[in-house]
């Protein structure tokens, strides 16, 4: 069994964030959290936020370079479960990481950041 670790930094509310999560390739709609708090992004953004800059997800696999695919990347999901973004991946150990793209995503309660890993 292999798993990926898969971070995505942001800017939410003029502040800095990262989400992250180790994820077990193969498990469906893994919830990525804030590295500081360890709570959802929903959690995070209880009273409502708004990204302005995010991604995009680094994916670094327990299997080697090369090793790790997400077919969506993450995907941001509102209390209904319809998402409201998606946010592409690079492999960092093949491809250079570029910077944050402007966006203007509103999130709050509820709200979930999930990714699903693969292993190539």
């Amino acid at each position: 069994m292999t798993t990926t670790y898969a971070a995505v930094q942001m800017i939410a509310n003029g502040k800095p964030y990262v989400f992250s999560v180790d994820a077990t390739d193969g498990s469906a709609n893994t919830a990525m959290v804030n590295v500081v708090s360890n709570r959802g992004l929903g959690d995070t953004f209880s009273a409502g936020g708004l990204i302005t800059h995010i991604g995009p997800v680094t994916l670094n696999s327990s299997d080697g370079t090369g090793a790790s695919t997400s077919s969506l990347g993450a995907v941001i999901v509102d209390p209904q479960n319809n998402v409201v973004a998606q946010i592409p991946w690079v492999d960092c150990e093949q491809t250079p990481i570029l910077p944050s793209m402007p966006c203007s995503i509103p999130v709050g309660l509820n709200y979930r950041m999930l990714i699903t890993t693969s292993n190539t």
